[in-house]
């Protein structure tokens, strides 16, 4: 922000003081022409307390309002030049900003009703007569009326468009301490004051200034007409303008709320509610912007989530359509672990090691996301994934079977990338086994995992190890091939004895 801005931002609430006073002297100036006729003695009497009360009205508001502003200023001194600014200087700063319309329309019905008291006490002790000192009461409380009914649309115009924004960069105005809010209720009675009670005011004043006159009852009666069609021309045009200022000052949150809430239907989470307000409008555009925050969140996680797991298999878990506090499923559990890979380890430089090991987890983690199967985990170079949960299949079986297939012939691909690389082929061995698992979230408060549990399990691990004992790449067991159709050529291995198994296990070598 340069140094122009700057100092437009830091005076514009002085400003916007000073048109509303302007605005409300002209008005009651404008009207007390037309409510009773100039008298020579007065009006000099007055200029003579002008030249004297008018400066100190302005300049002792504006020093006043200059110390009251102190923390704002330092504030956005301290944030246009970079400077680090505490918590407490901010928070204070935009307390005092949130409060100042209260503190600045206090400040100036107390400067007119100052007047009223002051003008009216010099006429009286100048003898000017009951009537002038009742008129300079009256015109000097009807002055303070308009300028604080006018200042109060002013004040929320100017912060809304011009100070906010730099002091509430994203909203949270009604999150601020010890202010007070300018809800909506609030401004239709303020409208409702403006539009009807003072023009009453002034309409009745004008009656009653007439009744005061002395003189031919037709020309009372035309000067009256005259005033009252003026003050009628003159509050129509107040009128317009703050209805130009309420309805700015209401339709456009509104807008930004309509406009965000259609980014969000499309998918956009990016853009905010820029919040200027800390009524129900600016509350509401606060927790849109949590919202949007939280779809974002949540936006980000399905993203991130969708890399570990099948797009189907997120979807529905962020559903909540999935149960994972614990239940009793029936599944295919596969293992797959590299043979021979700690000499290349041992010969092969780390970061090399960690590519390789990469490459192939993608390859294998693609072909069982294909079958709808989801990895569990990965334990040092082994794959633990399960298929029919978390979302029930009655075809895991087959789904499983496909899946290693498919991870064999991936296998090919990689070793053929590798031996091009000049490093060694890797070889692999799967092990298959259906049956019942007890699938749930555990662990720690602090750190879940969607884990299966039971005796399918271990079983399954064990016959991914018997691959080394028969020379195969794929082994099932009896329990999965039970659940296959003819699309498979399996050859019968002799029943064998499992650690953790009373008796022998029927083994099947898929081709």
């Amino acid at each position: 922000m340069n140094r122009w801005a700057l100092f437009r931002v830091k005076n514009a609430m002085i400003l916007a003081n000073l048109i509303s006073n302007v605005i409300g002297v002209c008005v009651v100036l404008f009207l007390s022409q037309t409510i009773r006729p100039s008298d020579t003695e007065v009006t000099q009497l007055t200029h003579r307390i002008n030249q004297v009360f008018i400066p100190c009205a302005f300049l002792l508001p504006m020093a006043l309002t200059l110390l009251y502003e102190k923390p704002i200023r330092s504030y956005l001194g301290k944030a246009s030049l970079l400077r680090p600014v505490s918590e407490k200087e901010r928070v204070d700063a935009r307390r005092r900003l949130l409060n100042e319309p209260f503190f600045l329309i206090a400040l100036d019905m107390g400067v007119w009703v100052a007047a009223a008291v002051i003008y009216s006490a010099v006429f009286w002790s100048y003898a000017a007569g009951w009537t002038t000192v009742q008129t300079a009461f009256l015109l000097n409380s009807h002055t303070g009326l308009i300028t604080t009914t006018v200042a109060f649309f002013v004040f929320e115009f100017t912060m809304q468009r011009r100070v906010i924004p730099h002091l509430f960069p994203e909203g949270g105005l009604s999150t601020t301490p010890g202010t007070l809010r300018i809800r909506i209720r609030t401004r239709l009675v303020a409208f409702l004051f403006a539009s009807n009670l003072v023009p009453f005011v002034t309409f009745l004043y004008a009656v009653h200034s007439s009744f005061q006159s002395h003189g031919d009852p037709l020309e009372i009666l035309e000067q009256l007409q005259v005033s009252i069609i003026s003050q009628a021309l003159i509050f129509m045009g107040v009128g317009i303008w703050l209805v130009i200022l309420v309805s700015s000052n209401m339709t456009r949150p509104l807008q930004e709320i309509v406009r965000v809430l259609q980014e969000v239907r499309s998918g956009l989470f990016e853009n905010k509610v820029r919040v200027t307000t800390n009524d129900e409008i600016g509350y509401t555009g606060d927790v849109i912007n949590e919202m949007t925050e939280g779809l974002k969140e949540r936006d980000f996680i399905r993203e991130v989530f969708g890399k570990y797991v099948s797009e189907e298999i997120r979807d529905e878990i962020l559903s909540g359509r999935v149960t994972l506090d614990g239940e009793l499923r029936q599944v295919t559990i596969l293992f797959a672990d590299l043979r021979n890979f700690t000499p290349m380890v041992e010969t092969t430089p780390p970061k090399q090691v960690v590519k390789i090991i990469n490459s192939y987890f993608k390859e294998m983690e693609e072909a069982i996301k294909q079958h709808h199967g989801l990895v569990l985990q990965y334990i040092g170079d082994e794959i633990e994934a399960v298929f029919g949960a978390p979302i029930h299949r009655t075809d895991h079986p087959v789904l499983a079977v496909r899946a290693a297939v498919e991870m064999k012939e991936r296998l090919k691909t990689v070793n053929q990338e590798l031996n091009l690389r000049g490093f060694p082929s890797l070889f692999h061995g799967i092990g298959i086994h259906t049956g019942e698992v007890l699938a749930a979230n555990i662990g720690s408060p602090e750190r879940l995992s969607y884990a299966l549990v039971g005796d399918t399990v271990n079983l399954a691990s064990r016959v991914q190890g018997l691959n080394k004992e028969f020379g195969t790449e794929i082994l099932i067991t009896a329990a999965t091939r039970g659940a296959l159709n003819g699309d498979f050529s399996l050859r019968v291995l002799p029943s064998t004895p499992v650690k953790g198994k009373s008796g022998s296990v029927e083994l099947y070598a898929v081709e």
